[in-house]
């Protein structure tokens, strides 16, 4: 019998190609990813992988089993989750994790609403941003995961996952108090203007320039931060314009003007992340409900 634990580190090695990256990605240490895949090797009695120097590669038998893995692991997902249905009552553990401005805006809402409709239900809270937190579905360390992925630049369907959208949010240009412009602006009217553009967020930073490459014009970037209240304050003392999520403006300064973007008009899409077959496990889908209500309480 195949451990579903080994499949799931063959597959993310599969999708990675080094056994350094599928340990960050799966909370092993490396060594602890080497023995594992030992193991699985010793249980199919054939060998699955070739070293090439830092890397590895995936023998004919390798390649098999990660063909079958993603079925295999999906179906029993599905069976835990048909298991757990039938004690009739929400309980245990459920791990959860948010990019930061979700967190901040509606997952306290929904934690507890949560904790009152199933007292018996514990979820716990990670902080992750989206690609670490697909990795972590994926790999089963996470039950759900808020995640987004802009307009302009979609994400690649994991077979791993499922994703069911949340919610659609505007891109909004941040601008300073005192400069005139239109409800709706088109970018094309800031081509002239400084940039405050994110560091780490390379996504937002890509949307940035495919948007801007779009209208004509490459954005002429001054300042990056990775802290959503430094953008606004340089926004407010007139040092340039930003590009933000609409979610990330709520709590900050009003200090700056905040309007639509057209031409291109920008959009990011918040999406729930389960594992492919478990989105009906008891613990998942009644978090994934307070998590809806609490996004459509708060007008998200």
């Amino acid at each position: 019998m195949l451990e579903p634990r080994r499949l799931r580190l063959l597959r993310e090695l599969a999708n990675r190609g080094t056994i350094a990256a599928t340990a960050q990605a799966c909370g092993y240490t490396p060594s602890g990813v080497s023995q594992q895949l030992a193991l699985l090797e010793r249980e199919v009695r054939m060998p699955l992988l070739v070293r090439e120097g830092r890397r590895v590669a995936l023998t004919e038998a390798a390649r098999v089993l990660v063909d079958h893995a993603e079925r295999v692991l999906a179906e029993l997902e599905a069976a835990e989750a048909a298991l757990a249905g039938l004690a009739g009552s929400v309980r245990g553990t459920a791990r959860l994790a948010a990019f930061p401005t979700a967190a901040a805006a509606f997952v306290p809402a929904a934690i507890a609403r949560c904790r009152t409709e199933h007292p018996d239900l514990r979820v716990i809270l990670s902080e992750l941003e989206t690609d670490e937190a697909v990795a972590a579905v994926r790999s089963g360390r996470i039950d759900l995961a808020l995640v987004y992925e802009y307009a302009l630049l979609p994400r690649v369907a994991d077979p791993g996952v499922d994703v069911g959208p949340l919610f659609t949010e505007p891109l909004l240009a941040a601008l300073p108090r005192g400069r005139d412009a239109p409800e709706q602006v088109p970018l094309t009217i800031l081509r002239d203007d400084a940039w405050i553009a994110p560091h780490s967020d390379t996504a937002l930073r890509a949307v940035l320039d495919r948007a801007c490459g779009l209208a004509g014009f490459a954005p002429d970037i001054d300042y990056v931060s990775d802290d959503y209240t430094v953008i606004v304050a340089l926004v407010a003392a007139g040092l340039g314009v930003a590009l933000l999520p609409r979610l990330a403006t709520e709590a900050l300064s009003a200090e700056v003007q905040l309007r639509p973007v057209v031409d291109p008009a920008l959009t990011r899409t918040v999406s729930l992340v389960t594992r492919a077959g478990g989105r009906a496990h008891p613990t998942v889908a009644a978090l994934a409900r307070c998590l809806r209500e609490a996004a459509r309480d708060h007008g998200s």
